[in-house]
């Protein structure tokens, strides 16, 4: 292992990350505090960590479910392989016993049955355990990726650290519905879901219903009580364009409709 994170540490991942563990098909990262901070949505990149709850982890994993089809809505199935659950429970607990707290980055793959040498789907997500629970942030979800050819360790393995986004389609599915919930930032609009990121018992960070998925369209209401004048709908709107949260065509296009209720 030693070895393996010495000839890799100078290539394919930043120094930002570290490869303390690692199998044919997944691989442990730790996380510096300064790039999770930076990269995590803001309310979550304040939190306190602590180890309590890593030993939880591979019960939260079992209750991930994702969408497999494209055009069927209701299409799920199991996120994480089960064979995939031990080796991964072993990892939480051997990190749960650390005296210092740290974020870790998970990185899996599956190979394709076809073209299992050169083609795999690739997931990868941050795992945050704090004193009431945990926050998995998916980056990837079974990303398709194909090689020239055969594949090695290295090449499987590459990661690019990028702040997290929310995604604005029903990636995942909760079935466990009285501890989990996909994050919603404190702002009572669609662009707040995030699809990709779950939340395990930590009640700051749960709204309020919780989400198990990210809702249809005709689900999606704005409470209209909250705004007051149209220039606080401006501003509400020109923030949030800043923090990306809509697109520029969103923006112009609500702000058309603002300006006319004048």
């Amino acid at each position: 292992m030693i070895i393996i994170f010495f000839i890799l540490g100078c290539t394919s991942f930043p120094s930002k990350i570290k490869l303390i563990d690692s199998s044919a098909s997944l691989a442990f990262f730790e996380v510096e505090e300064k790039e999770w901070r930076n990269i995590f949505p803001t309310e979550i990149s304040k939190l306190s960590i602590d180890t309590k709850n890593f030993t939880e982890l591979t019960n939260v994993l079992k209750s991930i479910q994702y969408k497999r089809g494209v055009l069927a809505y209701e299409d799920w199935e199991v996120l994480i392989p089960e064979s995939y659950l031990p080796e991964i429970q072993k990892f939480a607990e051997k990190v749960a016993t650390n005296k210092e707290p740290k974020v870790y980055l998970c990185i899996f793959k599956l190979d394709d049955i076809l073209a299992p040498n050169v083609k795999i789907l690739k997931t990868s997500f941050y795992i945050l355990s704090t004193k009431e629970g945990l926050v998995l942030l998916f980056h990837e979800i079974n990303t398709n990726i194909s090689f020239q050819t055969q594949y090695s360790f290295e090449d499987w393995v590459i990661f690019q650290p990028s702040p997290i986004k929310p995604i604005y389609r029903p990636e995942l599915w909760l079935r466990d519905k009285q501890h989990t919930s996909l994050y919603k930032e404190k702002l009572a609009v669609k662009n707040a879901i995030y699809g990709n990121v779950v939340v395990f018992q930590v009640p700051d960070l749960i709204p309020h219903p919780p989400l198990f998925r990210y809702p249809k369209e005709d689900e999606i209401t704005i409470p209209t009580e909250q705004w007051k004048s149209v220039p606080e709908k401006l501003k509400a709107l020109e923030e949030m364009r800043k923090n990306q949260l809509i697109t520029d065509e969103e923006y112009n296009r609500k702000k058309t409709e603002l300006l006319k209720e004048f």
